[in-house]
């Protein structure tokens, strides 16, 4: 009988943690380059933005967390016990970031965090033994 490694969860893990990088300097670009537009889609005002007030500033901000989680996701993709980690750490501290912007853009970071939960699961419940990821750790 074929064992299951869980070779689909660690596929889509690393997939949607690099779509989420995406998503978040596609957001920080729009911040710095065009802030106006996300003032009027809020309805003419941010209000009060948890890190920062100054949008071109929570842009960057958000532009370099995607960055990281680029990174993150190649890492998950080298197969090995820090990129396990990383990922998992990155994806919590997104879904933590996610949770401060929730009463700004209510779908769209409550469609992140699940996106950052069952990138979690699927690197901790089918990311395979932990034994088997050190053996084949480089690190």
């Amino acid at each position: 009988m074929e064992e299951n490694t869980g070779a689909g969860w660690k596929l889509f893990a690393g997939i949607m943690i690099l779509i989420v990088g995406a998503m978040n300097m596609f957001d920080g670009l729009v911040a710095i380059t065009n802030a106006n537009y996300l003032k009027s889609v809020a309805g003419g005002s941010l209000g009060h933005l948890p890190v920062t007030d100054n949008l071109k500033t929570w842009g960057w901000a958000v532009l370099i967390w995607g960055v990281i989680l680029i990174l993150a996701g190649f890492l998950i993709f080298s197969g090995n016990m820090f990129g396990r980690i990383v990922g998992v750490i990155v994806a919590g501290l997104n879904a933590l970031l996610q949770l401060a912007y929730l009463p700004h853009y209510p779908f769209w970071s409550f469609t992140m965090i699940v996106i950052d939960v069952l990138i979690i699961y699927g690197l901790v419940a089918h990311g395979g033994r932990l034994d088997e990821w050190s053996a084949n750790s480089s690190v």
